[in-house]
């Protein structure tokens, strides 16, 4: 099978599925909104890392061993690339948040699929048919309407999706199985986190506190709820094609909408429909054209 050409059914559902999960993560990062963000976003890398070394060592193999020897036999700037990447993209997501800037967070979740579509069919040399370039423009018409409505350039959507986009491209030209691959970004990353948190626990700063079980365990499990879905994603991503990937980023979009209008109670404006009947045809159509692939023809749409 040539995974170049035809999407995997398997990758496919775990990209999928990482999408949704991602989709409904806010509500989790909302519980830590009284942390401030560069503290979160530490944290997350710090036990990302050690939760990973910790899936190996169970396995009685040696994580450091591994890393090693992923040194070895892969390309190191691509390593340390995508490791940056994810670490910018978590900060300034969270910065963001935290600014209340709601909107322009959100904005990243349309601008980054056409980012990585694009990015495919410069590095990868992928193509679209017809039906799939009808698809796209009118995820593009949805993007473009929504930036208009918001009246301003959304500097952080666009560093937000510029940094996944790039995360993604570095990930599948590595092609590194996915606990590996967080092992690496957290190992490359993890000097400058676990310096951070041991700065703050040692000036009394730190937000870890046995008076405040609650928010210690969410930091903690913070580690596990990021490397489930990137695990999914990272695995999905190494047998669909990069414009398979973009298309399903647009789950994220759909998902915000969702958990504005039943769960934040936020007003479903005319243009907001407007925007997300256009993302949902676009993506409607590129399913349909994926059901010619043999692998996804048992895919219901």
């Amino acid at each position: 099978m040539d995974h170049g050409s035809i999407d995997s059914r398997t990758g496919f559902a775990q990209v999928a599925f990482a999408h949704v999960l991602w989709g409904i993560l806010p509500l989790y990062w909302s519980l830590l909104n009284h942390v401030p963000s560069i503290e979160v976003m530490m944290n997350r890398i710090l036990w990302t890392g050690l939760f990973s070394a910790g899936y190996f060592l169970l396995k009685g193999k040696n994580p450091i061993r591994i890393a090693l020897e992923t040194f070895r036999t892969s390309r190191v700037w691509l390593l340390v690339a995508s490791a940056l990447f994810i670490a910018l993209n978590w900060i300034v997501f969270l910065y963001t948040i935290s600014l209340g800037h709601l909107l322009q967070a959100s904005m990243a979740y349309f601008i980054s699929p056409l980012l990585l579509v694009l990015f495919a069919m410069i590095f990868f040399k992928e193509k679209m048919g017809k039906l799939q370039a009808v698809a796209l423009s009118l995820c593009l018409i949805g993007v473009v309407y929504t930036g208009v409505m918001g009246g301003e350039i959304p500097y952080f959507s666009l560093i937000i999706a510029l940094t996944f986009a790039a995360y993604t491209i570095c990930k599948k030209a590595l092609r590194l199985d996915g606990i590996q691959a967080l092992l690496m970004d957290g190992l490359i990353i993890m000097p400058v986190s676990l310096s951070f948190v041991t700065y703050l626990l040692v000036t009394g700063q730190s937000s870890y506190s046995l008076n405040d079980i609650p928010t210690t365990s969410l930091l903690i499990l913070g580690g596990i709820v990021t490397i489930i879905p990137l695990v999914l994603y990272i695995r999905g991503n190494m047998s669909v094609s990069a414009t398979t990937v973009g298309f399903l980023q647009f789950i994220l979009p759909v998902m915000a909408f969702l958990l504005g209008i039943f769960v934040f109670d936020e007003p479903f404006k005319v243009h907001d429909a407007i925007t997300f009947s256009c993302i949902l045809a676009g993506v409607t159509l590129y399913l349909i054209s994926l059901r010619k692939k043999t692998v996804l023809k048992e895919l219901p749409v």
